[in-house]
């Protein structure tokens, strides 16, 4: 099969020693045994501004935004990294998400910056609206820079919130408005994942008071009912 042509631009990074280094860290970090208790678990809330919405075609990741909130559902640290993208950004993804072209062709390639979310998010379990764009989004771009397999714990607040508040729109912004999180800029990868936190406490609260549901396994049972339903 031919190859597409942004592999070329990809293919100088292959071998170097920050791409090596990530090939390590991916096959020998091992994984903590995380508790199934909901609430004795950290997580890690994150959000992706892409060029388009298709990584089997080329679309990019251009920045990751997350927060980490500790067993009391706090937010205890937080990172934004730019990711430089191998293809020219169209003007309209430029304009939806704020950033420039400068700002992007500076900033460190997907290798260093997945590098540096993986050790953010280490030992915790991923939160995002909807998991299954984000997940799917980064193990798209793992494989698609030959990575070991990525295959993260990982919790979708939108289907929590089929489940939690099914009268309620599961997008975000309606579901802001309803549990009155202060709303931020929207488009930027930090703000949504900080309101996306601060959504998924409240959610996760619902979850377990209302529904009696108090470990990732049994969640995880609930939410594939309401993915398929």
């Amino acid at each position: 099969m031919e190859k597409p042509i942004y592999y070329f631009k990809m293919k100088p990074y292959f071998q170097t020693e920050p791409y090596l280094n990530l090939c390590e860290y991916m096959e020998k970090t091992p994984d903590k045994e995380l508790s199934n208790n909901l609430n004795q678990r950290e997580y890690t809330v994150f959000d992706l501004e892409t060029t388009g919405f298709l990584p089997e075609i080329g679309h990019e990741i251009l920045s990751i935004g997350a927060v980490r909130m500790d067993v009391k559902g706090r937010i205890i640290d937080e990172m934004h990294q730019l990711i430089k993208p191998i293809r020219p950004v169209p003007k309209d993804i430029l304009s939806l998400t704020n950033l420039s072209r400068e700002s992007l062709a500076a900033a460190p390639s997907f290798i260093d910056g997945f590098h540096r979310f993986l050790a953010f998010s280490e030992h915790s379990t991923l939160v995002a609206h909807p998991a299954h764009f984000d997940v799917r989004f980064l193990r798209a771009m793992v494989k698609r820079w030959k990575l070991p397999e990525y295959s993260p714990a990982c919790i979708d607040s939108q289907l929590m919130a089929k489940l939690a508040v099914p009268h309620v729109s599961h997008r975000l912004d309606p579901l802001l408005s309803h549990f009155n999180i202060h709303s931020l800029e929207r488009h930027h990868a930090l703000n949504d994942a900080v309101m996306t936190a601060e959504l998924f406490k409240e959610l996760l609260k619902i979850i377990c008071e209302e529904h009696g549901i108090y470990t990732y396994s049994g969640l995880q049972q609930e939410l594939k009912k309401q993915k398929s339903s």
